[in-house]
């Protein structure tokens, strides 16, 4: 059996422990930090928002609409527009931390549930705003209308 140099040794020994140290970091946040989850929900709220109007913008461009659709188009969107603030109140993170996690999944599911009457009625808005506006459309606008808002996992790729 062949023995290590002492300067060999060291250096194993430093970079061992150079690793563990590196890791420690990830390891000590929680579970879902790194998942792209806000603490708040304002920014992500924002960000949804800008996206939104970013989106029908392009597929206003896209659809070519007559002059007589434009009533149709603007109670499309504002009957699609995002409430403008979050539907739900954010979860205190601090509080769930303190829980087990069946005490945190009862306190996660009675939030949902708190919640799941407000989303089902935009849905539903949201819903009816689409049918509306989608039978105002020529045969062509809505095959235009259907691959641009097909979900993006349909698609194969996001937009």
């Amino acid at each position: 059996m062949t023995r290590l140099k002492t300067p060999k040794f060291a250096l194993s020994i430093l970079l061992a422990a150079s690793a563990l140290v590196a890791m420690a970091p990830a390891q000590a946040q929680p579970m879902m930090g790194g998942m792209g989850m806000h603490t708040d929900g304002i920014g992500a709220h924002e960000h949804m928002t800008q996206h939104w109007e970013r989106r029908q913008a392009e597929l206003k461009a896209k659809l070519h609409l007559a002059s007589g659709q434009e009533a149709a188009w603007n109670a499309l969107t504002q009957g699609m527009k995002p409430p403008a603030k979050p539907i739900g109140q954010p979860l205190d993170r601090d509080a769930l931390a303190k829980l087990t996690t069946p005490e945190r999944l009862d306190k996660m599911n009675a939030w949902h549930e708190a919640n799941l009457t407000t989303m089902q009625a935009h849905a539903k808005q949201r819903n009816d705003a689409i049918r509306t506006f989608y039978s105002q459309l020529s045969v062509e606008q809505q095959g235009v209308f259907d691959a641009q808002t097909l979900p993006a996992f349909g698609r194969g790729r996001r937009n």
